[in-house]
């Protein structure tokens, strides 16, 4: 018998395994596919504090998600043996229009208020940080408390670090249902077998609203996609951001360009308008790219929620059972701390980030309401 099962193999799930699995419990991770399959290895791998919080509760998540990164990260490599790179020279925001700036200073202001600054920089300044830039761009603002990192070899560090600390990693076995008696989660049931646990954590991301017999989720996936140009060498220090696209290079001297925002359902694929839109914003913010060959593209499914935030909650109606979905674009910058709090909830423990993260602020018909992305 398992104490917990985790169902979900991307950074999420690896993340809360890993974290049970240390402190004891007998944890399998059930993955329908391959672990690291869908969004947490579709992401760009931003830790996106300032450049992606859209209110102040998210900012204050951010932070202190941020806060263990480099704990955390150090842990997983040492766990896993598996390298993982990480940059800290935070973010470049950059504006070409009166719109842009002025959006830009009030996400400056508010941040500012709530503990977060910025720097404002001239034109002449975003250039001499970022030679490729365009000289179209007017102004713009370094996000000191960003970061980036190698989402895909996170993962994979992450799930070996589960490994190595005795979690099972179920791929290729999807969980249909969970199974509750009296109240409390007995098992999980797959395609091929009943497994007994006393708990259950459902870490399905875009899927996590499908599992059945556990009060509805608010969670509906938002198709992202992704281009790539290749450079001989990293073109690029920071990353970049405007409010229509992004780019951030690789050391390998991939360039990855993103990202569209769609409610499509589960149709995962990549569109020609959807890239088109994806490469021009690149092109607007270092055009240098545009002789460069594209040689990879793909999409991913965000869970997004009702209300943009993450639920990481226990549902009320049943013992045992721990949801760990909705963090949208913040899945990679919110796993250490998400772990942690998964945790402490399986203890019986309580949290500040309970009541604005609970499934429980969803009761008042706020799950039928259109997502706020």
């Amino acid at each position: 018998m398992l104490d917990v099962a985790v169902l979900g193999g991307g950074l999420i799930g690896c993340a809360v395994a890993r974290r049970l699995a240390r402190d004891g419990a007998r944890v399998a991770v059930f993955e329908r596919g391959r672990i690291g399959g869908e969004a947490s290895g579709a992401a760009a791998g931003m830790l996106g504090v300032q450049a992606e919080a859209d209110d102040p509760l998210m900012l204050r998540l951010g932070l202190a998600s941020r806060a263990r990164y480099a704990d955390w990260l150090a842990a997983v490599r040492e766990e896993s043996g598996l390298a993982v790179d990480w940059w800290r020279a935070g973010t470049v925001a950059v504006s070409f229009t009166a719109a842009d700036e002025l959006a830009l200073a009030e996400r400056r202001a508010w941040q500012a208020a709530a503990g977060a600054p910025s720097e404002a920089l001239e034109a002449a300044q975003l250039r001499a940080l970022e030679p490729a830039l365009s000289r179209r761009a007017r102004s713009g603002a370094l996000f000191p408390l960003d970061a980036r990192v190698d989402n895909v070899a996170l993962t994979r560090a992450v799930a070996a670090a589960t490994a190595a600390a005795g979690g099972a990693l179920r791929e290729g076995e999807e969980v249909r249902a969970v199974l509750v008696e009296r109240g409390q989660v007995a098992g999980v049931s797959t395609a091929r077998e009943r497994v007994a646990c006393g708990a259950v954590v459902n870490a399905l991301g875009a899927w996590a609203a499908r599992v059945r017999g556990m009060t509805p989720l608010p969670v509906q996936p938002v198709r992202g996609q992704m281009a790539v140009v290749q450079a001989a060498r990293p073109a690029l220090r920071h990353a970049l951001v405007t409010p229509r696209g992004y780019a951030l290079a690789r050391r390998d001297g991939r360039i990855l360009l993103g990202s569209t925002r769609e409610t499509v359902g589960f149709e995962k694929r990549c569109t020609t308008g959807g890239l088109g839109g994806i490469l021009t914003a690149g092109l607007e913010l270092v055009p240098s790219l545009g002789g460069l060959p594209l040689v990879d593209s793909w999409s991913g499914l965000r869970p997004g929620s009702a209300d943009g935030r993450p639920i990481i909650s226990r549902d009320p109606a049943v013992r045992g059972y721990v949801v760990a979905t909705g963090h949208y674009r913040s899945g990679v910058l919110l796993a250490p701390l998400t772990a942690e709090l998964v945790a402490g909830m399986l203890r019986g423990g309580s949290n500040e980030w309970e009541a604005p993260l609970s499934l429980t602020r969803f009761a008042d018909g706020a799950t039928a309401r259109a997502l706020t992305l």
